[in-house]
């Protein structure tokens, strides 16, 4: 049988012939997707139809070579299935890096226009004093955070300093705050 003659469908039929899943199986095994997972199920289905398009791609016939078309088609569900994991990855990673930064309230600092005059003056000693300890680098941080309200990223962008340096400033910064606070 010539590999431009067969089909998906036949593919799909010889994997559910002579305990054929178990290569399925072995690979999500291999590559730690338990059943109990949430995403199981999918995977599961793409390493099918992954099994399903070696069969048709082999080049000889599988039924004749059947242990050099196991190795074929358990490279191909393990590669593609990896595949599918390390974007998955990406993507979370890309969702996570973006969800850290947005509307990112570097310093829960309340704002000037709804205070009332006690609090004003409060939070403006505070200030004042949180800014005589601070470094100058720190005191550029607060002005951009608290006076001039920029994110995470517009403060880096601005002092041409990565993310994890603003972050830095800002940790340093809100222990610097908590000793003020600890003091009263």
């Amino acid at each position: 049988m010539d590999n431009q003659k067969r089909t998906i469908s036949e593919g799909l039929h010889y994997l559910l012939e002579d305990e054929h899943e178990r290569i399925v199986f072995g690979a999500l095994k291999r590559l730690h997707v338990a059943p109990h997972s949430v995403e199981f199920d999918d995977f599961l289905q793409e390493a099918r139809i992954t099994f399903a398009k070696a069969y048709v791609r082999f080049p000889d016939d599988p039924r004749e070579n059947d242990m050099r078309f196991h190795v074929f088609a358990y490279q191909a569900v393990y590669w593609n299935i990896l595949d599918l994991i390390r974007s998955q990855i990406k993507r979370t990673e890309k969702v996570a890096i973006s969800d850290e930064d947005d509307g990112d309230d570097l310093l829960e600092l309340p704002s000037p226009q709804k205070m009332d005059v006690v609090e004003q003056v409060t939070c403006d000693y505070f200030f004042e004093r949180l800014y005589e300890i601070c470094s100058n680098a720190e005191r550029r941080f607060l002005k951009d955070c608290y006076i001039d309200q920029l994110s995470g990223s517009e403060i880096a962008k601005k002092e041409q300093v990565s993310r994890q340096c603003v972050y830095r400033w800002r940790k340093t910064v809100g222990i610097k705050a908590l000793r003020i606070m600890h003091q009263n």
